[in-house]
């Protein structure tokens, strides 16, 4: 049995792109404290895998249509690394948002707590949760000076 790049490629870039989506709409939380800014390449990165799918067809076309596809295919690349380097504001789910709005203390307090081990899914559910958690630990922190 053997398998086939052309079909198993362009899958990983489908489960790529909707793993990003799930985690975009505000699913699998913990891959946010744990990756950061890695999760918001998810989609570009699929869209790479879906252009390398398409290599074979591209190779046997016209010089210009594989040059456009090589570019095309560098700008996603380009776009994959600049996603996951400074990941723009309409990948990041809206529960990131919301914890975003608070100091770095807190913001790095936020993700302590959740690095602990500690129940913190209630804290994400809605913005007045997330203000609630970030009062809450703002209080333990060492006043500044």
């Amino acid at each position: 049995m053997t398998i086939d790049p052309n079909f198993v490629i362009p899958l990983m870039g489908a489960a790529f792109i909707f793993f990003g989506i799930y985690i975009r709409l505000g699913n699998l939380k913990q891959v946010y404290w744990k990756s950061r800014r890695s999760s918001t390449g998810y989609i570009p990165l699929g869209l790479v895998f879906l252009a390398a799918g398409l290599y074979d067809s591209a190779s046997r076309q016209p010089a210009v249509i594989f040059y456009l596809y090589v570019a095309l295919f560098l700008v996603l690349i380009g776009l994959t690394f600049y996603c996951t380097a400074r990941p723009p504001e309409f990948l990041k789910p809206n529960w990131v948002h919301w914890i975003e709005k608070h100091p770095k203390t807190v913001q790095k307090a936020m993700a302590a707590e959740v690095g602990d081990g500690n129940e913190w899914k209630q804290n994400v559910i809605s913005e007045s949760a997330v203000d609630a958690w970030a009062k809450q630990l703002s209080r333990k922190l060492p006043k500044k000076k």
